[in-house]
């Protein structure tokens, strides 16, 4: 649901463009982001009239939209968003190798609507028909308080889940909480871990060891992306 959650919230500003109708009259994009956070917490009041319409997350959703056609600069800039950082600077942080695999592409790009940006980078490990890995940081900043959510499933649980198929469980890289996935049939698993409240390290890989996962997630620099994001703001 989480997942789907974010999921949702990163594509809303390209669905948007040209897709939703104009803003209603009056209506809040604060107030509107609001009741879309609610409906996603379970909190909403179930008031027809409030901006969570019910506790309705895609309602909900639609309606925080509806409210973003009337301007362009970032809604959630009053509820502490941060300018995306130059991907450039996120593909520099890509290691040079990741778990005995060098990297063979490297590439980066900034995307947004209405004042909302998100910048990311990618990198590809392994050749062929061997262990392949990509590593991916997204700057979520934009986002504000909604770059949370993208990790509150595994920081506030715990998560140890084996059998014979693979496994699901929450651990540390570097000190930090992420999440690990592994399915033993075709040797595939993702890790995940935000560093500074923004930056969401995402690895993937297929034909590949338990341990190789771990040490790709251990070989991204999460203290200078946490350096990063402590970084003042320039306007």
């Amino acid at each position: 649901m989480k997942t789907a959650f974010l999921a949702l919230l990163l594509t809303l500003p390209a669905v948007a463009l040209g897709q939703n109708p104009p803003q209603p009259p009056g209506t809040n994009p604060m107030a509107a982001f609001a009741g879309m956070l609610q409906a996603f917490q379970g909190t909403n009041n179930n008031d027809p009239s409030a901006p969570g319409m019910g506790g309705d997350m895609m309602a909900a959703a639609a309606q925080f939209m509806n409210a973003l056609q009337g301007g362009t600069n970032n809604p959630l800039a009053a509820m502490g968003s941060k300018t995306a950082v130059d991907f450039r600077e996120l593909r520099a942080l890509l290691p040079a190798e990741a778990a005995g695999l060098r990297r063979t592409d490297a590439n980066g790009r900034k995307t947004g609507a209405f004042g909302v940006n998100v910048s990311e980078a990618t990198g590809q490990y392994g050749e062929g028909e061997g262990p392949r890995l990509e590593i991916k940081i997204t700057d979520l900043g934009a986002m504000g308080p909604a770059a949370g959510m993208a990790s509150i499933g595994w920081t506030a649980t715990e998560v140890d889940s084996e059998g014979d198929r693979g496994y699901e469980r929450t651990t540390k890289y570097q000190g930090r909480k992420g999440i690990e996935q592994y399915r033993t049939a075709d040797k595939s698993g993702s890790a995940k871990v935000m560093a500074g409240g923004r930056f969401m390290v995402e690895i993937s890989g297929k034909n590949i060891e338990p341990a190789q996962l771990q040490a790709a997630a251990e070989s991204v620099d999460l203290g200078a992306l946490e350096r990063l994001a402590n970084r003042p703001q320039i306007e």
